[in-house]
C-alpha cells in the first residue's frame, strides 16, 4: 500500500477528524518545523545583538556604541546590496 493512499486520524481541538491524509499531516508537520527553525534563529539573532550592544556599550558608553552599531549596519547593507 503507497504511503500516499494512508489515511490517519488526527486529534484537533473540536475531537477526532477522520479520513486525513497523511501527507497533508506530513506537510503541516514539515511547516510547523520550518516556521520554529525561523523562529529560533531569530531569536539566537536577537540574542546575539544585546549581547553586542551590551559589550559595545561597557567598553565605549552608550552614545558611541548606538553610532558604531549605526555604521556597521550601513556597511552591512552596502555590502549585501
Amino acid at each position: 500500500m503507497s504511503r500516499h493512499n494512508v489515511r490517519v486520524k488526527v486529534k484537533s481541538p473540536h475531537g477526532f477528524i477522520n479520513n486525513v491524509v497523511k501527507s497533508k499531516v506530513d506537510d503541516q508537520h514539515e511547516k510547523l518545523h520550518m516556521f520554529t527553525k525561523v523562529v529560533m534563529e531569530k531569536q539566537a539573532l536577537r540574542e546575539r545583538y544585546i549581547k553586542l550592544m551590551n559589550d559595545a556599550e561597557k567598553a565605549v558608553g552608550r552614545k558611541e556604541a548606538i553610532y558604531l552599531l549605526r555604521d556597521a549596519e550601513i556597511i552591512w547593507d552596502k555590502i549585501n546590496s
